[in-house]
């Protein structure tokens, strides 16, 4: 499914006319600033790769949570707005004003003030998102524009308190080359309705343009994780090369199949945040032993969605987004 235009006429008559309701491709540069704050570095890439179809991409180099490639481009009355994927409380509303772009960039609860300026061609794109409609929700499909190289895929499953940060993961990972395929949270964590899914989502990643297929695993969180260990131990049939378990717990019963993923030399990335990451950690490393492969790793300050507050938007714990980009690419 390609990035739609929401325009209401595609094909105008008149040259005014086209001027006045197509968005103004170009590559734009200027800075935001929230409530007296440093001012951030930012840039918007507004690209036309084809005839109807529009693509734009947020960047802020000093905040790197922030950045974002758009699903939907709304472009009427020289007001652009473009949503950020996954994440409905980021939002950026610029007005044409000649070669300006000016307005704000919602983030939830509070607005930046924006402003840019044309600086010429569009760069090229980094990566393209896809939405798949779901029977509960969406799920979004980040894949690097560079398919030419092989590189890894995975399934993100957060759950409900991680969800927000989920299209941060996505973005950051996209731009390192690796396929990201973003499930909606579901407040079920059974067995059986686990399965349809994952199983729904490897084949999508298998059938994605650049997946390496002998890379191809999940990232799940919480007891979604926990409960993944005991499915690819009890079903055969879930064929996956890793799995990355973000704050997942290790129960006396989950500890026995984290055990025999080890024995099954399946490499697990443990990763933890927020209260009592250092104990859930600790019991990880037991769980997992010392193969090769497998690693875990705590974040002192990071929440349990692996994320500092502070400033514009929430940034990285320490080491990241680099420590998980590296293991992937070690597999």
């Amino acid at each position: 499914m390609g990035l739609a235009l929401l325009l209401a006429a595609c094909q105008p008559r008149q040259s005014e006319t086209d001027s006045a309701t197509t968005p103004p491709v170009g590559h734009y540069e200027g800075s935001i600033s929230l409530n007296g704050q440093p001012e951030v570095r930012a840039a918007l890439d507004i690209r036309h790769p084809r005839v109807g179809h529009y693509e734009a991409e947020f960047t802020a180099p000093g905040v790197g949570t922030l950045g974002f490639v758009a699903d939907t481009i709304s472009f009427s009355n020289n007001t652009l707005q473009i949503k950020r994927p996954a994440r409905a409380g980021q939002v950026l509303t610029l007005t044409l004003e000649g070669d300006f772009l000016r307005g704000t960039l919602a983030l939830d609860s509070s607005k930046a003030q924006a402003l840019l300026v044309k600086r010429g061609s569009p760069t090229p794109s980094t990566y393209r998102v896809e939405e798949l409609p779901q029977a509960k929700g969406s799920a979004w499909l980040f894949a690097p524009a560079d398919t030419s190289t092989p590189g890894p895929a995975l399934a993100l499953l957060p759950d409900q308190e991680t969800t927000p940060a989920a299209a941060i993961w996505a973005d950051a990972l996209a731009r390192e080359g690796i396929i990201v395929l973003l499930l909606p949270a579901v407040d079920s964590v059974t067995g059986p309705a686990e399965t349809v899914r994952l199983s729904q989502a490897l084949k999508i990643l298998h059938g994605t343009a650049g997946a390496d297929s002998a890379t191809i695993g999940a990232w799940a969180v919480g007891a979604r994780a926990a409960l993944l260990a005991h499915l690819l131990v009890d079903d055969t049939s879930l064929r996956m090369n890793f799995l990355i378990a973000q704050n997942a717990p290790v129960s006396t019963t989950d500890r026995a199949a984290w055990r025999e993923l080890r024995k099954r030399k399946l490499p697990v990335l443990g990763l933890y945040g927020g209260l009592g990451a250092n104990q859930q950690a600790a019991a990880m490393r037991q769980a997992l032993g010392g193969r090769r492969g497998n690693a875990v790793r705590a974040y002192r300050a990071g929440r349990p969605d692996l994320l500092v507050a502070g400033g514009l938007s929430p940034r990285f714990g320490t080491g990241l987004p680099a420590d998980v980009v590296e293991w992937l690419r070690s597999r």
